[in-house]
C-alpha cells in the first residue's frame, strides 16, 4: 500500500523524475567507453520508469492509442468489423430494453419481490374463503377489466375500468397521487358507490383540476371520486383508467358465487416463504368445489397455485420476447465470427510486424495483451455505435410490434440497459478477439521473418477460419429455418378460411349504459329503429347486428342445461359461446346453415324461444343424432330454448380455431331473445355495415347512430379484416422480427464465406499459379474454390440442422398447420444457403481463374 501511495506521489513530479533519468543516462554514456557496455537503453528507461508509474496503466493506454491508429489505417476492415457488429448490438439492447421492461425492471410497487398472482380465476365468495382462511398471503382481486361509459363530462366516453377489492392498493403498496384509495367499508352495498381515476384520465378529460370529491356519471351509475392514482401505475394493464370497488353481497347469490371470476394476487406476510404459501393454497383449493351452492366440478380450480406476479404480468409475451432474444444473439454470435475471422485474416498479414516486436524483447504476453486492446477498442467502438443504432432498432420493433405488448411501451434505456450494453460490448471484444491475439502468441518467429513467400499460407489458422465461418451457417441455417416456419405458419393463418365472409364489411360498435336496457323492449326498439334506419341508407345493401365480433376477444358464455346431458358433480353444466344476432347476421356473413332453418324477424321477444348450435356443439351433445327439435337452456332460465337449426363452424376466438378451455360449444340467439351471462339482454352491440365500395354509406349510418342517442358512446367505423389482421398481429409481429435477424444472419453468413474464399485465393495465388502452368483450366480452378466453400457450407449446415431441431421445440406453440420438421422447410432451407454459399464464393472463385501463372511464378 505504502507502495502504491508513493506512485500516485511520484505522479506530479512525473516531468521532473523524466529529466533526471535522463540525465543519468548520459552521464552514464559519457562515463562509458563503448556504446555496448551500455546495453539496452530503451529497456533500462522502462525498468527505471515501473519503480515511480503504474506501467500497466501506461502500457494499456498505449495500447489503446496503437489500436486507434491501427484502425484508422485499416478503414475498410473498420468499417465492416464495426457495422456487423453494431448491428448485432444494437438488436441484442433493442430487445433487451423490452425484456428489461417486461420481466426485470421491477414492478413500482413496495417489495414486489413479495407480490404474488394465484392461478386460475375465482368467484367473490373464493375470495372472501381465501382471506379468511389464508395465514401466509394477504390476498386481493382484481378484474381484467370492463368498458363503461364515462357520461356528464362533455361527449359520452367508453372507457376501460377495473372492479377491484377495497384491499388492493394496500396489497400492492400503493398510494394514492392525491386523495386516497378505498376503504374497507367501501365494499359494502349502498356504500360502493366511489371512483378511483387513472392519471391520464384525470389530465385528458379533467385538465388536471380539482375533482376530489366530484361525483362523476359511471355506466349511469353516479360515483364520487375518492383519489387520483400516480402516472405510473398499470394494473392490471395500462389501459384501465377508472377503478370501482367490487361489492361484497352475499345475498346476491348470482354475483358472489358466479357473475365474472376474476384474478387474485397476493402479497407474502412477514416471516412467510412461497413454499409455506404455495402448501397452504394447494390445501385450500383441494376442497373449493364443495363451496358452491351449485354443482362444480371436483377438481374445479384444485390445481391452484402462486407464481409472481410479475411473471403472471408478462403473460404469454415472455416466451416470445425469450426466443427474440436468443435469435438476435446467434446474429450477434455469426458478427464475432466474422470479425473473429477478419482479425485472423488480419493477424497473418501482420505475422512480420508481431515478430519484429517479440524480437526487440516483447513478450508473448504483452503482444496478446496488445491485441487483445485492440479488439476491446473495436468493441466499445461497435458498443457505441450499436447503442446509437438500438434507439432506431427500438422505434422499428415498437412500430412491427402489437400496441399492448406488455413491456413495449415501458422499454427504455435505463441504467441496467446501458450495463447490458457495456458489458455485452466487453464480452463480445473477448470473444472475438481471444482466438486471434492466441494464434499471435504461437507465431514462429523464424518463418515470420522471412520475407517474399506468398506460400507461406498459416494452413492451421486458415482452417480456423473455415471452422468460424461453418460455424456461422449453422446458427444462420437455424434462424432461417425457424424464420421459414414461422412465415409458413403465418400464411397458413392468413390463407385460412374462417368461416365467415370479410369482404366490404365494416363494423361499428354502440355501447349503451347497462341501465339503458333495464326495459328489455326499449333496448330491443332502440336497436330495431336503427337497424331499419341504416337499411335505408343507399350504398349499404346489408345490415346486421351482433353482440361479439368474430376474433375480436370478446367471450360472452353461458352455463347451459343441455338436453340428454343431466348435470352431476363430474359433469356440471357447460359453458357455452353465446352470440346475440339480428335475422340477418348468418346471411351477411355468409355462414351457411347446414340443418333446420335460421332466424326469422318473427322470432321476437314474444314468440317461442327457439336456438341455433354450430355444427361441433351438435356433434359434440348427440353424436349421430339429428339435434333439430333438442333443448338447450341457461341455468338461470327456467323455460327451455328449442334448436331449430344448425350452422356451419366459425372461428370465432381466433383464426387458429383454438377455442378456450372452459368452452364446450356455439349457440345464436334472436337478439330480441338473448341474454347474457346475468340473464340481461345484452346491452353492447356491433352493427356489420356491408358497403358496395363507396365508403359514404357507412359514415352515414355512424351519424344516424350517433345522433339516435347523444348519451350512447358511438365507436369508429373499423374493417373486419383489421379485427381478423389484428388477431393474429403478435405472430405476425414476431415472425417480421424474426425474418428480419434471419436476413442479417444470412447476409453476413455471405460476407463471411465471401471474405474467406478472396483471403484463401489471395494465400493460394502460387498453389493456383502452379496448378494453372501445369494444365488446369479456368473451369478447374473455379470448381476448386467452389468446392471449397460448399465443403465449409456443407459442414455448418449438418451442425445447423441438430440445432434446428431443438429450436423447434420452442417454436411449436407458435406453430399453424405446420410440423416443427417440416421436411419442405428444411430442404428449402439447405438450398437456399447452398445458393448463397456458391454466390458468395463465385466472385473469388471468378478471380482465381484470372490469376496469371507467369507473373506469379516470376514474383516468386
Amino acid at each position: 500500500m505504502r507502495f502504491t501511495w508513493r506512485k500516485f506521489m511520484f505522479w506530479w513530479r512525473r516531468a521532473q523524475l523524466e529529466r533526471e533519468l535522463q540525465e543519468e543516462l548520459e552521464l552514464h554514456a559519457e562515463l562509458a567507453q563503448d556504446a555496448w557496455r551500455m546495453g539496452n537503453v530503451t529497456l533500462a528507461q522502462e525498468q527505471s520508469r515501473e519503480l515511480w508509474s503504474f506501467s500497466t496503466v501506461e502500457h494499456l493506454l498505449q495500447d489503446a492509442r496503437y489500436a486507434l491508429r491501427s484502425l484508422r489505417k485499416a478503414p475498410g476492415f473498420s468499417v465492416v468489423a464495426i457495422l456487423s457488429l453494431a448491428l448485432g448490438i444494437a438488436g441484442s439492447t433493442a430487445i433487451f430494453s423490452i425484456v428489461n421492461a417486461l420481466l426485470l425492471r421491477p414492478l413500482p410497487f413496495r417489495e414486489p419481490e413479495r407480490l404474488l398472482r394465484i392461478t386460475n380465476l375465482h368467484p367473490k365468495a373464493i375470495l372472501a374463503y381465501f382471506q379468511q382462511r389464508c395465514r401466509t398471503l394477504e390476498i386481493a382481486s382484481i378484474s381484467p377489466g370492463f368498458e363503461w361509459n364515462l357520461t356528464g363530462e362533455g361527449p359520452a366516453t367508453r372507457i376501460t375500468g377495473s372492479i377491484a377489492s377495497v384491499n388492493l392498493f394496500s396489497v400492492l403498496g400503493v398510494r394514492a397521487e392525491r386523495g386516497r384509495t378505498f376503504e374497507a367499508s367501501e365494499e359494502r352495498p349502498g356504500q360502493d358507490g366511489v371512483a378511483i381515476l387513472s392519471h391520464r384520465l384525470w389530465k385528458n378529460k379533467f385538465a388536471g383540476g380539482d375533482v376530489i370529491g366530484r361525483t362523476i356519471t359511471l355506466a349511469g351509475m353516479p360515483r364520487r371520486v375518492v383519489g387520483i392514482l400516480p402516472a405510473n401505475f398499470a394494473l392490471p394493464s395500462a389501459r384501465v383508467d377508472v377503478w370501482i370497488p367490487a361489492r361484497m353481497d352475499p345475498s346476491v347469490m348470482a354475483d358472489y358465487w358466479g357473475g365474472n371470476f376474476v384474478p387474485l394476487i397476493a402479497r407474502l406476510r412477514p416471516g412467510a416463504t412461497l413454499a409455506q404459501a404455495r402448501g397452504e393454497i394447494k390445501a385450500l383449493a383441494a376442497g373449493i368445489w364443495k363451496l358452491f351452492p351449485f354443482p362444480m366440478p371436483r377438481r374445479f380450480n384444485a390445481d391452484s397455485t402462486v407464481i409472481s406476479l410479475q411473471t403472471d404480468l408478462a403473460g404469454d409475451a415472455r416466451s416470445r420476447l425469450l426466443i427474440l432474444l436468443c435469435a438476435v444473439g446467434a446474429v450477434l454470435a455469426i458478427a464475432c465470427a466474422n470479425v473473429a475471422s477478419l482479425l485472423l485474416a488480419r493477424g497473418i498479414t501482420r505475422r512480420k510486424e508481431i515478430a519484429m516486436r517479440a524480437a526487440v524483447g516483447a513478450g508473448r504476453s504483452r503482444i496478446v495483451r496488445q491485441l487483445l486492446t485492440e479488439s476491446l477498442v473495436l468493441a466499445m467502438a461497435s458498443g457505441a455505435a450499436g447503442v446509437l443504432l438500438s434507439g432506431a432498432a427500438l422505434s422499428l420493433f415498437r412500430t412491427v410490434a402489437p400496441a399492448d405488448l406488455p413491456g413495449l411501451v415501458d422499454s427504455g434505456f435505463d441504467w441496467r440497459v446501458r450495463v447490458f450494453a457495456a458489458a455485452l460490448s466487453l464480452a463480445v471484444g473477448l470473444a472475438f478477439g481471444i482466438v486471434p491475439a492466441w494464434s499471435a502468441g504461437k507465431l514462429d518467429l523464424m518463418e515470420a521473418m522471412k520475407t517474399g513467400s506468398q506460400r507461406s499460407t498459416a494452413p492451421a489458422w486458415l482452417a480456423l477460419r473455415g471452422w468460424l465461418i461453418a460455424g456461422e451457417i449453422a446458427l444462420t441455417l437455424v434462424l432461417v429455418m425457424g424464420a421459414g416456419l414461422l412465415v409458413k405458419s403465418l400464411y397458413s393463418l392468413i390463407t385460412v378460411d374462417p368461416g365467415f365472409s370479410m369482404e366490404r364489411i365494416v363494423t361499428l360498435k354502440i355501447s349503451p349504459n347497462n341501465s339503458f336496457c333495464r326495459n328489455r323492449e326499449a333496448c330491443v326498439a332502440f336497436y330495431t329503429r336503427l337497424l331499419i334506419q341504416a337499411r335505408a341508407v343507399p350504398g349499404a345493401p346489408g345490415v346486421a347486428l351482433v353482440n361479439t365480433l368474430p376474433l375480436d376477444g370478446g367471450l360472452p358464455a353461458i352455463a347451459a342445461d343441455v338436453e340428454d346431458h343431466p348435470k352431476t358433480v363430474d359433469f356440471p353444466a357447460p359453458m357455452l359461446w353465446t352470440g346475440a344476432i339480428s335475422s340477418n347476421y348468418l346471411d351477411l356473413m355468409h355462414i351457411p346453415p347446414l340443418s333446420g332453418r335460421t332466424f326469422t324477424n318473427a322470432d321476437g321477444a314474444g314468440a317461442e324461444p327457439v336456438i341455433l348450435v354450430s355444427a361441433s356443439t351438435a356433434r359434440r351433445f348427440w353424436p349421430g343424432v339429428n339435434p333439430i327439435g333438442k333443448h338447450i337452456k341457461s341455468v338461470n332460465e327456467t323455460k327451455w330454448r328449442t334448436i331449430i337449426g344448425v350452422v356451419a363452424d366459425v372461428r370465432q376466438f381466433n383464426l387458429a380455431n383454438r377455442s378456450p378451455s372452459a368452452i364446450s360449444g356455439s349457440i345464436y340467439m334472436p337478439y330480441a331473445q338473448a341474454i347474457d351471462s346475468n340473464a340481461r339482454i345484452p346491452v353492447v352491440m356491433n352493427l356489420l355495415i356491408q358497403t358496395t365500395g363507396e365508403g359514404t354509406a357507412a359514415s352515414e349510418i355512424r351519424r344516424i347512430a350517433m345522433d339516435a342517442n347523444p348519451e350512447v358512446p358511438i365507436g369508429r367505423l373499423v374493417p373486419l379484416k383489421q379485427i381478423a389482421g389484428n388477431s393474429i398481429a403478435g405472430l405476425r409481429s414476431t415472425v417480421w422480427i424474426f425474418l428480419g435477424f434471419a436476413a442479417m444472419a444470412l447476409l453476413l453468413a455471405a460476407i463471411g464465406i465471401f471474405g474467406l474464399m478472396s483471403y484463401s485465393v489471395s494465400q493460394r495465388t502460387y498453389e493456383i499459379g502452379v496448378r494453372m502452368a501445369t494444365g488446369a483450366t479456368n473451369a478447374s480452378i473455379v470448381r476448386l474454390i467452389l468446392a471449397q466453400g460448399l465443403r465449409i457450407a456443407i459442414i455448418g449446415m449438418a451442425a445447423g440442422i441438430g440445432g434446428s431441431l431443438l429450436l423447434t421445440r420452442f417454436l411449436s406453440g407458435l406453430l399453424f398447420r405446420v410440423e416443427a420438421t417440416d421436411p419442405v422447410i428444411f430442404i428449402a432451407v439447405c438450398v437456399f444457403l447452398i445458393i448463397v454459399a456458391v454466390a458468395a464464393s463465385s466472385i473469388p472463385a471468378w478471380r482465381a481463374s484470372r490469376i496469371d501463372p507467369i507473373r506469379v511464378l516470376r514474383v516468386e
